[in-house]
């Protein structure tokens, strides 16, 4: 029984490590000669709040990720709306 125990102790301390090391980092940013590459960042489709606009048609999320829209929807959406986008 102490086995046993000893046994769920262990994985539930190993559980606890991992989860420790998986968790979201902030995104690293770093600059190249032809512009900046951003690592650790979730790219793809996902639905982010835009922290910030640039015209004509792009929106800037928290982590440094961009989006880019159509005019009518770049007009459309304010600032600190959550957008569901190809972030890139």
């Amino acid at each position: 029984m102490k086995s046993l125990l000893r046994c769920v102790v262990l994985n539930a301390a190993a559980a606890l490590l991992l989860s420790a090391c998986m968790s979201s980092r902030p995104p690293v940013v770093e600059q190249t000669p032809h512009g900046a590459v951003i690592r650790s960042a979730r790219t793809g489709l996902y639905t982010k709040a835009v922290m910030t606009k640039k015209e004509p048609d792009t929106f800037l999320a928290e982590d440094m990720t961009i989006c880019r829209v159509a005019a009518d929807r770049f007009r459309d959406t304010a600032v600190h709306t959550l957008v569901y986008c190809n972030w890139q």
